[in-house]
C-alpha cells in the first residue's frame, strides 16, 4: 500500500492573541524583570491575501521586516508582499513567475545568507531545481547535476534549501538523509552532511549561519551542528520532546530558536533544555494540524511565522504571528486552570488555545497519564488520579475517556453539569441522543463532546449474526469464523466483542457475567490467525487505529467477508465507503452503538467552578466542534452542518487521495499479472450527510474503564496459549475486577 497524496484536512481556530503560562517567563538571552513581569506574547498579523492567492513562502525582508510570497492560482504568478513590522506593500516577484513557467511546484523559496532570494522547484516527474532572482524579473537556474537522475529509477528528494554567505548550496535529499554543500559557480559537491532519513515530508530542518549547518538527527530530538569549513561535527543538542516537523533559525551565539507544533523554543547548542518562549497550550501553536510554512527573524529577538491549514474539500487557510517580548506582561498567569486525560487530545489542545485568548491571565495546565513513554502504566496514572481526587483535590477539569467514571459519580467526586449543559444548549442544538443517556434523574455528570460511528461493512448477512452476544457465540459455535473476518488475531478480535458486548458483560453494578465473557473469550480463541494482520486502514490512515478496527479492507468480496471500524471523522471516512461502493453496499451500525470521546467532566473539589465551565462551554462551543481533527464527529449540530456544508458533492482535484496497490488475481494458467491499483479519495457531501443522518440514531454508549479493559484482554490471553480454561479465565478477571473497584 502507498501514499499517493494524504493530506490531513482541518479547518483553523481563529486565535487572535494569548499569553504564556507554565513557561520560561525569560527573554531569549535575557531575564525577566524583579516585578514578575516580561514574557512574549502573541499577535496576528492580518494578511493581504486577495482571492485565489494563497502563501508559498515567507523570508527575512533585504533591509527590514519580512516578504510573503504568494500564488495566484488563476494565473499562476507569484506575488510578493513586503511586511514592515505594522502594514504590507505590495512587491514584484516575476523572478519566481519566471521560474514557475516551467515547473510544477514551487517547495520553498529563502533569502540567503549572502543576502539573494532563491527558490527550490521540482517537475512534474520529481526533479528538483534551484534558481536565483537575477534581479530583471527572470530567474537565474543553478545547474547541480547532481539532481538528475543517477540510477535511473528515482531523482534525489529534497525537500529543504539553504545558501551560505559565499552562496554555497546546501541541499537535504529526505530519501538519502544526506544535507550536500554544493559549490554555486560549478555546481560540485564539496561537503556532506548526514542527518537521518524520516518519512515525514515535513522534516529534515536546518539552517546555516557563520560557517555552521544546524541540522535535525537520526533520532527523535536530535539536533547536530557542524562547521561547514572542516566538516567537523561541533555540538550536538538532545531535546526530547522536539516535534520532528519543525523550522530552526541558528542564533548570533551558541544557540538556536526551534518552531514546532509545541511552540516557540530557545535552545541553547550541546544542552538538552529548553526555554519555552511560547507554549502550544497559549497561542496558535495549538491549532490541531496547524502546519509551520516558514519562520523569520524580522527583528533581533522578534520572531515571525507563517502557518497553514488545509480543509477537508483541499483549499488552504493561512495564519501570520509575531511573537514579541513584551516586558509589562505579567510573567505569570492570575489563575491557573487544570485539564487531565489519560491520552492527549488535539480537541483539547483547540479548545485550551480559544480558551487562553478569551482568558489571557488564566494559565493552563494540560497533563496526561503519559502512558507508554516510561512513566509507569496506565493503571499506575489512574491509580494516582484516584488518591488525588478522594483527598479532595486533583485537576479541576477531567477527561474522562477510559477513567473509572461510574465511580467517580457514585462517590461523589463530580460536579451536575445540569444548569451549564441547558445554558450550552440555548446557544447551540446538542445531539440529545449522544449526550442524553448520561442524563440520571436530572442531573449530568460528564458530557460526551465528540463521538465515533462503528460500522460493520460487508455482506448483510455476516451482519446479523453480530446484533447479540448470544447469538454471535451460537454462530461461531457452529460455524468458526471462516468467511466472517479477514487478516486478523485472537487478541483483536476479542477487543472487538469487548467493545460491542461491554454492556451485557458489565452490568449497571460493575459486575462482570462470568459465564458469557467465558463464551466471548471462546468464541474469539477460535480465530485463525492471519500472518497479514492489516485492520482497515492497513498502513495508510486517516486517523489512529481504534479497538472496533478488525478486518483488512480489500478483503470484503465475494467471499462474504466483512470488516469493522470505528470512523471519527471525514477522512476515516475514506477506505471504508470506497470498497461499500464497490460491493454496492451500505455501512450497518453496531447495535445502535456509539463510541463516546473527550468525555468532560468538572472536578466537584475545584476551587475554579466558574473557569472549568467557561472551558466546558469552549470544548462544545461551534467554533471548536468544527474542526474535523479525527478525534469524533461533533455533538455541537451547528457544527456537523459546517462539515458537511465544507465537503464537495463529488471530490475536487486538491482533495485527498489515497493509491492502495495490491497483487492481481491468478489467471488460470497461475500467472498474475501486474498490480492493481485503486485510487481511494474522499467521500461525497451525500456519503458525509448519510453517515450524520446514521449518527442521529445512535442511543447505546460504550464507554469503558481501560484498567477493566486491561484485565479482561490480559485474562482472554491465558485462554488462547492454552494455561487456562475459557471458565477460569473469567472467573480470575471477575475477581480482580472486584478488588480494583473497591479500592
Amino acid at each position: 500500500m502507498k501514499i499517493r497524496r494524504f493530506i490531513v484536512a482541518m479547518l483553523a481556530v481563529s486565535i487572535t492573541i494569548a499569553g504564556l503560562s507554565g513557561c520560561s517567563t525569560k527573554k531569549a538571552g535575557g531575564k525577566s524583570g524583579d516585578d514578575g513581569k516580561g514574557r512574549y506574547v502573541e499577535k496576528e498579523i492580518e494578511l493581504p491575501l486577495k482571492e485565489n492567492e494563497e502563501a508559498v513562502g515567507l523570508v527575512k525582508g533585504e533591509e527590514k521586516g519580512a516578504v510573503l510570497f504568494a500564488l495566484n492560482q488563476a494565473d499562476s504568478t507569484y506575488l510578493a508582499y513586503h511586511y514592515d513590522g505594522n502594514a504590507f506593500t505590495e512587491g514584484d516577484a516575476s523572478w519566481l513567475t519566471h521560474a514557475g513557467q516551467s515547473k510544477d511546484r514551487l517547495i520553498k523559496v529563502i533569502r540567503g545568507e549572502d543576502g539573494n532570494l532563491y527558490a527550490l522547484f521540482s517537475d512534474s516527474e520529481g526533479r528538483s531545481y534551484v534558481v536565483k532572482d537575477a534581479g530583471d524579473g527572470s530567474s537565474q537556474p543553478i545547474d547541480i547535476p547532481a539532481l538528475g537522475m543517477d540510477s535511473g529509477e528515482m531523482y534525489p528528494y529534497i525537500t529543504n534549501l539553504c545558501v551560505d554567505k559565499e552562496g554555497n548550496i546546501f541541499l537535504a535529499d529526505l530519501l538519502t538523509g544526506e544535507t550536500a554543500m554544493y559549490e554555486q559557480g560549478t555546481g560540485e559537491k564539496i561537503g556532506s552532511f548526514v542527518s537521518g532519513q524520516s518519512l515525514n515530508v515535513a522534516a529534515m530542518p536546518m539552517d546555516v549561519k557563520d560557517n555552521k549547518i544546524l541540522l535535525s538527527g537520526s533520532e527523535d530530538g536530535e539536533l547536530f551542528c557542524y562547521d561547514t569549513e572542516s566538516g567537523n561535527e561541533l555540538d550536538k543538542t538532545v531535546y526530547a520532546d522536539m516535534d520532528l516537523g519543525g523550522i530552526v533559525k541558528l542564533g548570533d551565539s551558541d544557540d538556536c530558536i526551534y518552531a514546532d507544533s509545541k511552540g516557540l523554543h530557545h535552545l541553547t547548542l550541546g544542552g538538552s533544555i529548553s526555554e519555552d518562549l511560547i507554549g502550544q497550550n497559549t497561542s496558535g501553536f495549538g491549532a490541531a494540524q496547524a502546519s509551520i510554512v516558514d519562520m523569520v527573524e524580522a527583528v533581533k529577538g522578534e520572531y515571525t511565522l507563517l502557518f497553514s491549514n488545509q480543509s477537508i474539500s483541499g483549499s488552504t487557510t493561512f495564519k501570520m504571528y509575531r511573537y514579541v517580548y513584551d516586558k509589562t506582561a505579567k510573567a505569570k498567569p492570575s489563575q491557573i486552570l487544570t485539564v487531565y486525560g489519560l491520552n492527549e487530545s488535539s480537541a483539547v489542545r483547540q479548545a485550551i488555545a480559544k480558551f487562553q485568548e478569551d482568558h489571557p491571565d488564566v494559565g493552563i495546565e494540560y497533563k496526561t497519564g503519559n502512558v507508554g513513554e516510561g512513566t509507569g502504566t496506565k493503571a499506575d496514572s489512574i491509580r494516582a488520579l484516584n488518591t488525588e481526587l478522594l483527598g479532595g483535590s486533583g485537576a479541576d477539569i477531567l477527561m474522562l475517556d477510559g477513567l473509572p467514571a461510574d465511580s467517580y459519580i457514585e462517590k461523589g467526586v463530580l460536579a451536575d453539569l445540569g444548569s451549564l449543559l441547558k445554558e450550552i444548549e440555548k446557544k447551540s442544538e446538542i445531539m440529545d441522543n449522544i449526550v442524553g443517556p448520561y442524563k440520571k434523574e436530572g442531573k449530568i455528570y460528564q458530557i460526551p463532546t465528540r463521538y465515533g460511528i462503528p460500522i460493520l461493512a460487508g455482506s448483510g448477512d455476516k451482519t446479523e449474526i453480530f446484533k447479540s452476544a448470544d447469538a454471535l457465540t451460537a454462530y461461531i459455535a457452529e460455524h468458526g469464523w471462516e468467511n466472517v473476518f479477514e487478516k486478523t488475531n485472537k487478541e483483536a478480535v476479542m477487543r472487538l466483542l469487548l467493545n460491542m458486548y461491554y454492556r451485557d458483560i458489565i452490568n449497571d453494578k460493575q459486575q462482570i457475567d462470568t459465564k458469557l465473557l467465558a463464551k466471548l473469550i471462546e468464541a474469539a480463541g477460535k480465530v485463525e490467525e492471519s500472518d497479514d494482520n492489516l485492520s482497515f486502514y492497513g498502513e495508510a490512515g486517516g486517523q489512529e487505529e481504534s479497538d472496533w478496527d478488525v478486518g483488512g479492507a480489500g478483503s470484503m468480496a465475494e467471499d462474504g467477508s466483512i470488516s469493522a471500524h470505528e470512523i471519527k471523522g471525514v477522512m476515516g471516512m475514506m477506505m471504508p465507503f470506497h470498497y461499500l461502493r464497490k460491493m454496492g453496499a451500505v455501512p450497518a451500525d453496531v447495535n445502535e452503538i456509539y463510541t463516546p470521546h473527550d468525555i468532560v467532566g468538572i472536578n466537584k473539589a475545584s476551587k475554579n467552578i466558574e473557569l472549568a465551565e467557561e472551558f466546558v462551554k469552549v470544548l462544545l462551543s461551534e467554533e471548536i466542534q468544527s474542526v474535523d481533527i479525527e478525534g469524533g464527529f461533533p455533538v455541537n449540530m451547528p457544527a456537523m452542518k459546517a462539515w458537511i456544508d465544507d465537503i464537495d458533492e463529488e471530490p475536487g482535484e486538491n482533495a485527498a487521495e489515497i493509491g492502495v496497490s495490491s497483487s492481481a488475481s491468478a489467471t488460470e494458467d497461475g500467472e498474475r499479472g501486474e498490480p492493481v491499483e485503486d485510487i481511494i479519495r474522499l467521500p461525497s457531501k451525500s456519503e458525509v450527510q448519510s453517515l450524520a443522518e446514521l449518527g442521529k440514531k445512535l442511543v447505546v454508549p460504550v464507554q469503558k474503564d481501560d484498567i477493566i479493559g486491561e484485565m479482561i484482554l490480559d485474562g482472554a490471553k491465558t485462554y488462547f496459549d492454552g494455561s487456562r480454561s475459557a471458565e477460569e479465565a473469567a472467573a480470575d478477571i471477575a475477581e480482580k475486577a472486584d478488588t480494583y473497584l473497591s479500592e
